[in-house]
């Protein structure tokens, strides 16, 4: 039987993909804390919204010793199309959902888009966000990780509904605990 990701555990040996195609190992980009937003895709509206908070908050986070970066199962044009509009950190691509099934990021279930929690959540988001293309599966769960340099999971949240992503000030006060 296997067992949930869980903090204290290793995330190893991960490729991910640049919105130019080009094999980016997670590895090589944890030189320090990195704050890991998985969106359900780049065009979700409350991804979107988190994406751009994150990034409003990014010399908040770089202050406090750590990097962000995004990553979103496929669609290069939309991970591009957020950053000319303003997100300022690396989007990166993970195709066949590595990171995900590693971090045990999986599907919701579909009654939650029945959710109030989840109508409120694309309420809010649509201030700052437009609805994309669904580009992945529909019920992929957001989360956010936060890896030492080693790969060391410090924080690992997984959402329980659509856009359901912890508060930008919790993870930084989590990243400055660290």
């Amino acid at each position: 039987m296997e067992t949930q990701a869980k903090v204290g555990d290793r995330v190893t040996g991960i490729t991910l993909r640049s919105i130019d195609d080009e094999p980016i190992e997670l590895d090589a980009l944890l030189t320090r804390p990195t704050v890991i937003v998985m969106v359900r895709y780049y065009g979700c509206m409350p991804c979107q919204a988190y994406l751009k908070e994150m990034s409003e908050h990014l010399d908040d986070f770089t202050d406090a010793g750590a990097d962000v970066i995004g990553v979103g199962g496929a669609a290069d044009y939309q991970a591009r199309h957020l950053i000319e509009n303003g997100v300022r950190f690396p989007l990166l691509l993970d195709p066949d959902l590595t990171l995900y099934k590693a971090l045990d990021i999986t599907r919701i279930h579909w009654w939650m888009m029945l959710s109030p929690e989840t109508w409120w959540r694309y309420a809010k988001a649509a201030l700052k966000a437009r609805q994309g293309k669904i580009t992945g599966h529909p019920l992929q769960a957001p989360g956010l990780a936060i890896l030492g340099a080693d790969g060391t999971i410090t924080l690992l949240h997984r959402g329980h509904t659509l856009g359901h992503y912890p508060p930008v000030k919790d993870v930084l006060a989590a990243v400055k605990k660290h």
